[in-house]
């Protein structure tokens, strides 16, 4: 077998406006997010206006546990999903509780998914309405609007679009979900949860991202903030390390999953209406939740890898062989397996975890079988990578890369 060695030397000086690209997906797909549509859905979810469900009208005053507008919730939010083209799956943890999980499949590649979520029932309980339009309708509405969004993009990694029930009473339903996915081994690239994204009373823009020292929960915040200063996403993000634990990602933490928590700045200006009935959208920082949706939105749909093409334009393409860097993480210096089943020409593109392009280089020969090619990876900043191969079927191979200190 032939071995070919490239040196990919990346001098960043000569990259010029590559190296500044925005990846043209993640940006096609913060254009795409619409917040009159996310506002409609949040309005018809906390019972502001009414819905149709299985044919007859109803409002959703409550989602509480033992509301029956809980299970009128649920109802119509599966609606939605079958609405967008997808198959929605009920996942019943006891007598009351059901998670909504819709699976929107990778590139068959690699069972890794990404979940992007947050949690439909509500507050307050007994006799009271629960309308819970930002804790937490802003973030379900967030997701249903990446569901819409994400539909016809081609992603390496699955997404998951997950809504928990019984949050409330102490994350009954993603701890569930999460212990599942654990005594099965299933492989997680990371969760992303959204719990109150509405809400900013003094109108600074600040916003917290919760995340701790669990699997690659840390490189997921990367993600996060690298998306907000890249995209231009106008946010006063900060940081908490280590993160509180009162909503959905800590259920993954518990499993040893990656997650972070999106959420309004709770601490210092948090909702005064949260968990009363008047936690209603005339209360929302209507612009605010654009940016933090849009944040979340996309942090997730770089997580998950837009299929990489040679325009950069994604469309739906199949594998032309495996990729594997060694060793991962790296320092400095490492080397590029690739296995092809045929000789072809390819490029080779390495992107940053904000999916900006860090390296391309295009009409690269390679062999059939396995080839070696170094990748010189001294000058990058830490973080997260992915080197792709495209070959002039835009079929692909592609790697993940941690790049150390």
């Amino acid at each position: 077998m032939r071995l070919g060695t490239i040196f990919l030397a990346v001098v960043f000086c000569c990259l010029g406006d590559v190296a500044r690209a925005q990846h043209p997906v993640i940006q096609d797909v913060l254009d795409a997010v619409r917040i009159d549509s996310m506002m409609n859905r949040v309005e018809e979810l906390s019972g502001e206006v009414p819905v149709t469900i299985a044919g007859a009208g109803h409002t959703l005053l409550s989602r509480h546990k033992s509301n029956v507008g809980n299970d009128l919730a649920q109802a119509w939010l599966m609606e939605r999903f079958v609405a967008l083209g997808y198959t929605p799956v009920v996942q019943s943890f006891s007598a009351t509780g059901k998670n909504i999980l819709v699976t929107k499949p990778g590139d068959g590649s690699t069972d890794d998914a990404v979940i992007l979520c947050a949690h439909y029932d509500a507050m307050p309980g007994g006799n009271l309405n629960a309308p819970a339009a930002d804790d937490d309708g802003s973030g379900v509405c967030a997701v249903l609007e990446a569901a819409r969004v994400l539909r016809d993009v081609p992603f390496v990694h699955p997404i998951i679009f997950a809504l928990w029930d019984e949050e409330e009473q102490g994350k009954i339903g993603s701890a569930f979900s999460a212990g599942g996915m654990a005594a099965n081994d299933a492989l997680l690239r990371g969760v992303v949860n959204m719990d109150a994204i509405a809400y900013d009373g003094n109108g600074d823009t600040k916003a917290r991202v919760h995340t701790r020292p669990i699997a690659n929960s840390n490189e997921i915040a990367d993600t996060v903030f690298a998306v907000k200063e890249h995209y231009g996403i106008d946010l006063d993000l900060i940081l908490t390390n280590p993160g509180a634990t009162y909503s959905d990602h800590a259920s993954f933490w518990n499993e040893g999953y990656g997650a972070v928590l999106v959420i309004e700045e709770f601490s210092s200006d948090g909702n005064p209406q949260y968990h009363t009935p008047n936690d209603r959208v005339q209360y929302f920082d209507v612009p605010y939740y654009e940016k933090l949706a849009k944040l979340s939105i996309a942090a997730a749909a770089t997580l998950a890898e837009p299929v990489e093409t040679e325009t950069g334009v994604a469309e739906h393409i199949s594998p032309v062989g495996t990729a594997l860097v060694a060793p991962n993480p790296v320092s400095s210096i490492s080397v590029l397996y690739v296995e092809l089943p045929e000789a072809a020409t390819v490029t080779i593109a390495v992107r940053d975890a904000a999916g900006r392009m860090v390296f391309e280089q295009r009409g690269v020969r390679m062999p059939a079988g396995r080839s070696s090619h170094v990748l010189d990876a001294a000058g990058w900043s830490p973080g997260n990578y992915t080197v792709s191969i495209v070959d002039a079927g835009k079929r692909y191979a592609h790697a993940p890369l941690v790049k150390l200190p």
